[in-house]
């Protein structure tokens, strides 16, 4: 494990340091959020999923905007920015017990955290861009950490008061940026001042043929993607991960209920993300075996994750034992760890210089879109369908998503062809 560790650049260790400990503080209070509308303000839990929806319509924007700022406006200055930000805020949340003023306060928290969510991403591929997938799977790795402890953490604070989920979020922010702020210019100079190594280490051969396939048969030096196509590609790209996570999110929300009605309880729910979590964070020689041997591209990637997704609903619409929820649950979580790394990968491939923190943001922003949108899908088809028509429907969309993501580096690949003749011709 620590030959492992050390195998990352300097500048990616730090990066997953960062990571997570931004996601301990982040999970120190999401998993509470709804328990602290509905019992120490008094609201009802719709309103507090109604304030959820909107916090990741907020997320959505700060994620698109942190993107922008973070190419336009300077990278330190976005980080600035948005960590005094977050640390301004949950502050506030912890002194205010008003419910108007806590929502204008959770709404901007959700703007600031969506500003720098696509930070770690973004400086994943600026630090190391012939990383590939290594470094975006780090930090995805690293922040997935952050919510196994951040979630043991909050319970913790929680028990002593609420307060203090909202302080212990508003400190580990304070260290995030102490991190940035003494080691990450020295960081960001080297990597500008570095030239690209003609052969990458680590995943050359896999990373050459990630290259390759995102650029066509033909060399890099005779196709350049046009920004017309690589708007086009991630379109097809962003529709796929969209999907994918409408899929994902049904375990969080419609899944629950459905389990609770089987008699499944709460505590036995809550194990299935105990497995989630351990999966991610002792499963990764598993997932490095399943690449080897079964997708050795990021494209690869992509399509197994999504049919892995439409597997784990399958299972699920033939089983209401807990066993088949645990065995799905498992198969979903490959589905993701194969899925949510790559996708930004592949982003990054494609992405002009100087772009690579708006187009992590429209990322960033994907994923959000469909965790907004995937609870209310879940609950108009579980309402006229019932479990089993959910879990068809989830199942072809994950195929749906399978479709996208083919589409993808088809479309790339067709139409840098149709350009090589007419720049012969010229």
């Amino acid at each position: 494990m620590r030959q492992k560790w050390e195998s990352y650049p300097s500048s990616i260790r730090l990066l997953a340091v960062a990571a997570i400990i931004f996601s301990t503080g982040m999970a120190c209070i999401w998993p509470l959020v709804t328990i602290y509308i509905h019992d120490y303000l008094g609201k009802p839990l719709p309103v507090a999923g109604f304030l959820l929806l909107l916090n990741q319509g907020a997320f959505l924007i700060g994620s698109i905007t942190g993107g922008m700022l973070f190419d336009r406006w300077g990278r330190m200055r976005t980080i600035i920015i948005g960590s005094v930000g977050i640390i301004l805020i949950t502050i506030g949340l912890g002194l205010t017990h008003d419910f108007t003023v806590y929502t204008i306060l959770l709404l901007l928290n959700g703007l600031f955290y969506g500003t720098l969510s696509p930070v770690m991403n973004a400086l994943a591929v600026v630090l190391w861009p012939e990383g590939g997938r290594k470094g975006i799977n780090m930090i995805y790795v690293a922040l997935n950490a952050g919510v196994a402890a951040g979630s043991a953490l909050g319970g913790l604070l929680a028990s002593v008061s609420f307060s203090w989920t909202f302080f212990g979020n508003a400190l580990t922010q304070m260290i995030v940026l102490a991190i940035f702020v003494i080691f990450l210019p020295r960081h960001l100079k080297a990597a500008e001042n570095r030239p690209l190594p003609a052969s990458p280490a680590g995943e050359s051969d896999t990373s050459k043929t990630d290259a390759d396939e995102q650029l066509g048969a033909h060399g890099a030096g005779e196709l350049q993607p046009t920004r017309k196509v690589v708007w086009g590609a991630l379109l097809f790209l962003c529709s796929g991960l969209l999907i994918s996570w409408i899929v994902y999110v049904q375990w969080t929300t419609v899944l629950s209920t459905y389990m609770q009605s089987l008699g499944i309880s709460l505590r036995q729910y809550s194990l299935l993300w105990t497995l989630n979590g351990g999966l991610i964070l002792f499963g990764q020689p598993l997932i490095a075996w399943v690449i080897r041997r079964f997708a050795r591209t990021l494209k690869a990637q992509m399509l197994l994750g999504s049919y892995v997704f439409a597997l784990s609903m399958l299972i699920l619409s033939q089983s209401t034992s807990y066993a088949g929820f645990v065995a799905a649950m498992f198969i979903m979580t490959l589905g993701e760890m194969l899925v949510w790394p790559a996708v930004p990968a592949v982003a990054a491939q494609i992405t002009p210089a100087g772009r690579e923190g708006f187009i992590q943001g429209l990322i960033a922003g994907t994923g959000s879109a469909g965790r907004m949108l995937g609870p209310l899908l879940g609950a108009i088809i579980f309402q006229h369908f019932q479990a089993q028509g959910l879990l068809y429907i989830m199942a072809g969309l994950a195929l749906l998503s399978v479709a996208f993501f083919a589409f993808h580096t088809t479309f790339l690949n067709r139409r840098q062809k149709v350009a090589v003749p007419t720049a012969e011709k010229m």
